[in-house]
């Protein structure tokens, strides 16, 4: 068997090489010119580093800055220092927002992004009304970094704080994951903002998503609204990541194209993917012998109204070395290799491709998922309930596809139209029905089936290993998985913090004395973890913004040690294969963004 004779053997653990930059495999039409590409070549150019000078940043500050009081770094835990000065990429970005009237600012992880958006209403000029996105995993972080933040800088009004400052503007704090709910699809609307700021703004990268139609939705009905976009990692795997931000940031300033067809060409040059398309017309934005996409990032982070960061926030090396928990028992190679083949260990067939990757991936860490019927329902009742809940899952999404309207925006308050516009006696309220042809056969079939998921253990061997690294040094296990990371704590006697808001604050009280094991959904991103030196990631990420931030919870300034451990799990393929897509997508965003990745940077 392939994989039973690459990986029985345990390798000696070394650094890594990192995967070689593959040669470009043309197959495409090259990129030709456009209106899109003549508007952005006539941008004008500027050069941030000379475009403010020290008496800007000192008037800035001496504008924003709190009359002395009384504060509680030094007795937090950590103690931390009196953020009294700002950080030179803050100050430009605020006179930048300032300047433009939006901003896209690629800012790297660890650079001070909170304290820019806590701050820019207070700089964008007739700012009334504020609304900051956050990521909801990081609601109890923001309210302590208010309050750290507040005692030196002049803050807005906080929209339900303890005090109101008559004219000031008043700052909402929403979290991505409220506004994808159903109660918010007016939510927008309800408050009515001027400026909206966008921190981790790759949450909004899908336009198919709810949360981003409703956001696309407000700024179409309310043009004049400003918009302030930060991420570290903007684009992912695609331009098509972010464009719309930046037109709505930018608007005809923007150095993406404005329309869709130019960014779908233009991303078939720039993206990762095995085939490209020649540069063609975009060598205009290259110097010569300069590769297309730092010829793309220069020209972008030129442009009026984009604050972009380089280097990295931290100044000590970052050590990242395979992990080879093996040898790997046979029977789960096996397994790993049947999964691949389109076949589940229990014998049920793969429809998609898909479910088999998920499948060998699941197995990679020692179990795999199923459902299970507790309630004995039969095969014939299991096979018509997934097929009728299959047509109107189909039904739902081609229907979010058209134009999406307040109460008609996402699968749930479709599901409540859908009842609404089959009610007898019919419905006669002002909220709006929707006659979905599939749904009085999913509603009488709905609740005939129960299914709950079920995780099969195959192997414990990645667990114990797992748990005998947590229990012989102090740091964090990451674990894509809840029952992978249940199962590694309990085995290794320490705590595991997954998904939730009590999970979040207890993260964060941590003191760095014990090993945790942390899911990488809830805690890799934003969360300053930086009591904590090692770190072992047990199902390594395919995606390159997923590795830079979990990398930056640790690498960031803060840490006290004099270097930084990660070791990485590539005892199958499948990982090996997930960590070498990470590598190419990493360059990907350097190329792209200029700012130095992370999971590239070599001790």
């Amino acid at each position: 068997m392939r994989l039973l004779e690459r990986l029985g053997v345990t390798p000696t653990p070394s650094s890594p090489p990192p995967p070689e930059e593959r040669a470009p495999v043309y197959g495409r039409s090259p990129v030709g010119y456009s209106a899109d590409l003549g508007r952005i070549l006539a941008l004008p150019r500027r050069n941030l580093a000379t475009a403010y000078t020290a008496a800007d940043v000192e008037a800035l500050e001496a504008q924003l800055r709190a009359p002395p009081g009384p504060c509680s770094c030094a007795s937090m835990s950590p103690p931390r220092p009196c953020p009294t000065q700002l950080r030179r990429v803050q100050a430009q970005a605020l006179l930048e927002a300032s300047r433009v009237g939006g901003l896209l600012a690629p800012i790297g992880t660890g650079h001070g992004k909170e304290l820019t958006t806590f701050l820019t209403p207070m700089v964008m000029p007739g700012c009334r009304v504020a609304v900051l996105f956050i990521p909801a995993n990081l609601l109890p972080q923001f309210k302590v970094e208010w309050s750290y933040y507040g005692a030196h800088w002049r803050l807005p009004n906080l929209a339900g704080g303890r005090w109101f400052r008559v004219g000031l503007p008043v700052l909402h704090v929403v979290s991505y994951n409220k506004l994808s709910s159903q109660e918010a699809t007016n939510l927008l609307e309800r408050i009515r903002p001027d400026l909206v700021i966008l921190n981790e703004a790759h949450n909004l990268k899908d336009p198919k998503s709810t949360r981003t139609g409703r956001f696309l939705r407000y700024f179409e009905e309310h043009p004049r609204t400003r918009l302030v976009a930060l991420s570290g990692t903007f684009a992912s795997k695609s331009i098509k990541d972010y464009a719309h931000l930046s037109r709505l940031a930018l608007g005809e300033g923007s150095p993406l194209p404005l329309a869709h067809h130019v960014v779908e060409e233009w991303g078939t040059a720039l993206d990762p993917g095995k085939v490209v398309a020649p540069p063609g017309a975009l060598e205009q934005l290259c110097e010569p012998n300069e590769h297309v996409r730092e010829g793309f990032q220069r020209r972008r982070n030129s442009t009026c109204g984009v604050v972009a960061t380089e280097e990295s926030a931290l100044d000590k090396p970052l050590i990242i070395r395979p992990r080879y928990p093996g040898p790997v028992p046979a029977q789960l190679l096996a397994f790993i290799e049947l999964a691949h083949a389109g076949e589940r260990p229990d014998g049920e067939q793969f429809q998609e491709q898909l479910q088999s990757v998920a499948c060998a991936r699941q197995l990679s860490a020692g179990f795999f998922h199923r459902w299970r019927y507790p309630r004995g329902e039969p095969p014939e009742l299991i096979e018509k309930w997934f097929a009728r809940r299959k047509a109107w899952n189909k039904e739902v999404w081609e229907e979010l596809k058209g134009e999406r309207r307040e109460h008609l925006d996402s699968p749930g308050l479709l599901t409540k139209a859908a009842i609404r516009a089959h009610l007898t006696p019919p419905y006669e309220g002002d909220k709006p029905v929707w006659h979905a042809r599939t749904w009085a056969e999913w509603a009488e079939i709905h609740a005939a089936v129960q299914p709950e998921p079920q995780a099969v253990w195959v192997s414990d061997f990645l667990v114990k290993n797992a748990a005998e690294w947590a229990r012989s040094q102090v740091g964090i296990v990451w674990v894509e998985y809840p029952e992978l990371g249940g199962r590694i704590a309990k085995a290794a006697g320490v705590p595991f913090y997954g998904g939730g808001k009590a999970a979040s604050e207890a993260i964060l009280r941590e003191t760095g004395m014990r090993s945790v094991v942390a899911s990488i959904k809830a805690h890799a991103t934003g969360k300053n973890l930086q009591q904590f030196c090692r770190n072992l990631v047990v199902t390594p990420p395919s995606d390159g913004a997923t590795w830079e931030q979990l990398l930056a919870r640790t690498h960031r300034p803060g840490q006290q040690a004099p270097y930084v451990e990660v070791e990485v799990c590539l005892h199958t393929q499948d990982f090996a294969d997930a960590f070498d897509t990470a590598f190419e997508r990493a360059r990907f965003i350097q190329q792209t963004d200029g700012q130095a990745q992370k999971l590239l940077l070599r001790p």
